[in-house]
């Protein structure tokens, strides 16, 4: 199972969104030039905002970069720490404002990524939802969604990625690559941009989010299209091969 880590971000203030894309890739290119840390990151991407924010979720304008990366497993990625840390993490002060939105943990995968048109929708765990009844409200969730015809069926990929909870001794780690701020990540692929529009459009969406009431808190909600760009792919063959066409 992959370690993933998804994080969202804002430019940094009197930066034009073109220059901050700019500034984005040159910190994907630092990153791969640091030789302890780059062979290790099996897959990442960059994923921006689409450009026209009519009829979308607010945060979609609000925001301005989702980053991903995956690791084979947690104890890979802990391995990285100090490099991303004392390497990596200084080069972002030059791009992004301030500390990012994150989560760090292993995603389930209902339906096989493939479509490079992503709904992100980052939360918090409501109050009265469970650890220990997670696995079933979010197996629940997953078949609602799935079995809805104008959004379910239309998409082209659709994981789940659970916040990793760490021992005492860890939460008292400061550095923020060990840390995420909130539970848990919907990621839903879409073909192209028109699918997406149109199935979040729909009733289905509506009763999704219904659903999703139930298990996050609302009011910590972040929903946002975006478009994928595909800077490293080691994993699995065919993953994610629409990019490469």
């Amino acid at each position: 199972m992959d370690f993933h880590a998804v994080y969202l971000q804002r430019r940094q203030p009197g930066v034009s969104y073109r220059d901050f894309q700019r500034l984005w890739r040159s910190h994907g290119d630092f990153a791969a030039s640091v030789p302890a840390f780059w062979p290790h990151v099996r897959c990442y991407i960059h994923n921006d905002p689409v450009e026209d924010s009519r009829g979308l979720p607010g945060d979609t304008a609000n925001y301005d970069a989702v980053g991903e990366l995956y690791y084979a497993n947690y104890a890979a990625w802990l391995s990285l720490r100090d490099v991303m840390w004392e390497q990596v993490a200084p080069d972002e002060k030059r791009v992004f404002d301030g500390p990012s939105t994150a989560v760090r943990g292993d995603r389930t995968v209902f339906v096989e990524p493939d479509g490079l048109i992503k709904l992100f929708t980052f939360a918090r765990l409501a109050p009265s939802t469970s650890s220990d009844e997670l696995e079933r409200l979010l197996g629940n969730h997953a078949d609602l969604t799935l079995n809805t015809h104008n959004f379910g069926r239309q998409l082209r990929g659709y994981t789940v990625t659970r916040a990793r909870r760490h021992d005492a001794a860890t939460k008292m780690d400061a550095r923020p690559q060990t840390t995420s701020n909130m539970d848990l990540v919907f990621i839903h692929h879409f073909a192209d941009e028109s699918a997406a529009r149109a199935a979040m459009r729909s009733s289905d969406y509506a009763r999704i989010l219904v659903s999703e009431d139930g298990i996050v808190d609302f009011g910590t909600r972040i929903s946002l299209l975006t478009h994928a760009w595909i800077l490293k792919d080691d994993r699995t063959p065919g993953t994610f091969a629409r990019a490469h066409e």
